[in-house]
């Protein structure tokens, strides 16, 4: 039999109790993969890769974005070229949700015999790797904050308002952004750089981003008023985000980037400390198991 390690992250959002784990590790059989199980310590899955995943066939990753990182950057680091399934079991699950893949652990075990394995491409910055996403600002986590019922029954008005309540809480920081052909500089109040359309639970803040472009997709957000940040919380929910006048965007394969007066970044949906950016695509560098489209 071929052999699966399984990353397990048990305090994800969704995670539900241990049959989640006992039907992956059934489906795993019928697929002819015999599962070593390793939960996520409090130090993340890097040490769970460099111990356990030389001589695998396939990672599974049972978490949210966060721990989908870890595994990616620990394998990039190692040079392992294995691939890498996801059963979301997060809050956001962004990176699931463009790839097609069910947000439903249980769906996404049921299906998991028909995925095909797919290159994607990946973020290098400075000397770790992410997933799809560096974030300046806290105003992606706004959407996915919103409760589930609030959000049935209001909708698009849920969003508008968790969002323009973020966005006029967040601090100013000044940034410079620079690509190959462009230069930004000034006040800032949220800076994404991301490889998918979806971020933070909204599946088409930048519309015009394809996962496999080779390209960065870089909104930055100017300080905005109440009467303007309505208006660009409305144009996100819509898709249209860069169609509001305090909103830059840029499309890059590399860029760097300096700011002061920040002291955390979000990398993949986890806090970490800032620092400046190098940053830029590698092409089709993870192989990522997904159904068949």
């Amino acid at each position: 039999m071929k052999q699966a390690l399984v990353v397990l992250n048990k305090k994800s959002g969704q995670f539900k109790n241990h049959r989640t784990e006992e039907k992956l590790i059934h489906k795993l059989k019928e697929t002819q993969y015999e599962a070593m199980i390793k939960p996520t310590p409090e130090a993340g899955a890097e040490g769970i890769i460099s111990k356990h995943a030389e001589d695998k066939d396939l990672i599974v990753v049972v978490g949210g974005d966060g721990t989908i990182s870890e595994v990616i950057d620990a394998l990039m680091k190692r040079e392992l070229k294995i691939p890498v399934a996801i059963i979301p079991t997060g809050t956001v699950n962004d990176l699931a949700r463009v790839h097609n893949i069910p947000l439903s652990p249980e769906k996404a075990i049921g299906q998991f015999g028909h995925w095909v394995e797919t290159p994607i491409d990946i973020i290098k910055l400075n000397d770790r790797h992410a997933s799809y996403l560096v974030a300046l600002g806290a105003f992606m986590t706004a959407f996915a904050e919103v409760d589930a019922g609030i959000k049935n029954k209001l909708g698009r008005l849920a969003y508008l308002f968790a969002g323009t309540r973020m966005l006029l809480r967040l601090k100013r920081y000044n940034v410079t952004i620079k690509t190959g052909e462009r230069e930004v500089r000034g006040a800032s109040v949220l800076t994404i750089i991301s490889k998918l359309r979806s971020v933070g639970s909204l599946g088409r803040l930048i519309r015009k981003a394809g996962p496999d472009d080779g390209l960065l997709h870089i909104i930055n957000i100017c300080p905005v008023n109440v009467f303007e940040a309505l208006h660009l919380v409305w144009l996100a929910v819509r898709g249209n985000i860069t169609d509001h006048p305090k909103v830059t965007y840029m499309a890059a394969a590399s860029a760097e980037i300096e700011a002061a007066g920040l002291k955390l970044m979000n990398i993949d949906g986890d806090v970490h400390e800032y620092e400046d950016l190098d940053i830029s695509v590698m092409r089709g560098a993870v192989s990522l198991m997904k159904p068949l489209e």
